[in-house]
């Protein structure tokens, strides 16, 4: 009886830090950076893609302005 009490502790064990490294996956992807728009120009970067359409119109005239892509 023992060794099955072993053995019943050990997928209970398995089940729970299986549920435990779902819980952080789903917790890492709720706490993910909000995007970032990166110039393609120069280093700067901005949180908003407006941000960045402002810039490059200020600052890199005559250059075109990047379109947002949204990866699903």
């Amino acid at each position: 009886m023992e060794k099955e009490t072993k053995q019943g502790l050990a997928v209970v064990g398995g089940l729970v830090g299986a549920g435990l490294a779902i819980l952080g996956i789903t917790k890492a992807k709720a706490a993910a950076p909000p995007p970032e728009y990166c110039c393609p120009y120069c280093p700067g970067c901005f949180a908003t893609y407006e941000e960045l359409v402002g810039h490059v119109k200020d600052v890199h005239p005559g250059e075109r302005i990047p379109l947002p892509i949204e990866w699903d």
